[in-house]
């Protein structure tokens, strides 16, 4: 059955704290998807991470004075931090060969936002992803090749798209999934959910953990993720868990470990990391006595959303059997942004139309602050179902942003037409389409 996403959906969507990739001092907000499936994570869920995290806490509480940053975590940090320990014979395979073969190369893929990609550090050492790949070269070998597929602003349902372009395609070892842009819905928890089963079903049985951040004042997606780290029995490190409760008993504060509202400074960044490399640490030093059974997927293992997003990809002009132009019209900028290529825009508005052959539609559009950008309305199959507006004036940055358009149970080709309706505002750019 065919559900259209109309236009007035998209205005009610739920804000979330999008990351900026240009410049870690800016706040930043912008619409989420959350609006396009069910707005609020279920009672149930938040339930079960606040008895989680209480349970933590109450084993591992706050201390009684004050912490210094720069000392990195304490243990009670690192202990509560491990909200789900999940099945880590994965990773202790992917260790015990490193360690056994020390000449053998180790794949590791970090994918998420502007967090991943360094924002709020002073300079690329001090990031956490290279401060774990240091920790990796001095603790297990120095052979190691480490992808950063961190991009500013985006959320896991960019993520689930682009995950087989920019992480699973180099096969990695391990993999690393952070996303703080996300809202704590069940939208994101079905990104959330065919991004992690994607992961899992490689060929290579690559161990895959969550990283949870968090934002100034505690908010997280972490009750949608974890309800996914727990249905898959995945690893789930939480920074949110490990640096609040510390905040809130006033032994240190927000800015001693972060430039703004959401991204890490150098400080955080060190805490960040040491969770990662204390815990894949302790497996390397118990390596003997664990689990190093890496097993295949479990292709019968229940999706928690229905792995709403499977087969998920990146459609631009190159991809053809999936995204055809019938009708460039007056979009004949071959347009780029990030990783984000050969996209369709036009400085004159107008209409382009495709054949776009999918179950589920998103659009990825570009997102200016020069007032120039405009609002541009979208129909699938004759039927009007978004009106997006890429105008973004007075804003931290230019950015991609994404907004699903159409959803349905079963993949069909479809007529998309977009139009740019206003006149004093002709920019439009489409950097790509999300297909699955």
């Amino acid at each position: 059955m065919k559900k259209f996403l109309a236009a007035a959906l998209a205005l009610c969507m739920t804000s979330a704290a999008l990351t900026s990739c240009g410049n870690s001092n800016s706040s930043s907000a912008a619409d989420s998807n959350s609006a396009a499936a069910n707005s609020q994570a279920s009672d149930s869920s938040a339930a079960d991470t606040e008895s989680v995290s209480d349970k933590l806490l109450a084993e591992y509480p706050a201390s009684t004075e004050k912490i210094d940053v720069k000392n990195g975590a304490t243990e009670n940090m690192i202990a509560r931090s491990v909200i789900n320990e999940g099945d880590t014979s994965r990773l202790a395979a992917k260790l015990d060969y490193a360690l056994q073969n020390p000449k053998e190369t180790t794949k590791i893929c970090f994918i998420g936002d502007s967090i991943t990609a360094g924002s709020g550090a002073n300079s690329s050492t001090n990031q956490y992803v290279n401060q774990f790949k240091s920790w990796w070269e001095e603790n297990i070998s120095f052979y190691v090749d480490v992808t950063n597929a961190g991009i500013g602003a985006t959320d896991s349902y960019i993520g689930v798209h682009r995950a087989q372009r920019d992480a699973l395609e180099a096969k990695p070892d391990i993999i690393v999934i952070e996303f703080i842009n996300d809202a704590d819905d069940e939208f994101y928890e079905s990104c959330m959910d065919s991004l992690v089963r994607m992961c899992l079903e490689q060929d290579n049985n690559p161990a895959v953990m969550i990283l949870e951040p968090s934002t100034e004042g505690g908010t997280s997606p972490q009750a949608a993720h974890l309800k996914v780290a727990q249905a898959y029995n995945i690893p789930m490190i939480s920074y949110h868990d490990a640096v609040m409760p510390e905040i809130e008993a006033g032994n240190f504060t927000w800015a001693d470990i972060s430039p703004d509202n959401v991204h890490p400074n150098d400080d955080g960044h060190v805490i960040m990391a040491s969770l990662l490399t204390k815990f894949v640490g302790n497996i390397k030093d118990n390596i003997d006595s664990v689990d190093k059974e890496a097993k295949a997927f479990d292709t019968s293992t229940v999706a928690p959303t229905g792995d709403v997003f499977a087969d998920a990809t990146i459609g631009s002009r190159q991809t053809e059997d999936t995204v055809k132009t019938t009708d460039e019209g007056t979009f004949t900028d071959v347009t780029t942004f990030q990783k984000f290529t050969d996209g369709w825009g036009t400085t004159t508005g107008g209409t382009i139309k495709f054949e776009i052959t999918a179950k589920n539609i998103g659009m990825i559009y570009y997102m200016t602050v020069d007032g120039k950008s405009g609002v541009a309305a979208v129909k699938v199959d004759g039927e009007d179902v978004a009106t997006i507006n890429a105008d973004f004036t007075s804003g931290w940055g230019n950015y991609a942003k994404a907004q699903q358009i159409y959803s349905s149970d079963e993949v069909a080709t479809h007529t998309v037409e977009v139009t740019v309706v206003d006149d004093a505002k002709p920019n439009f750019q489409i950097l790509n389409w999300l297909i699955s």
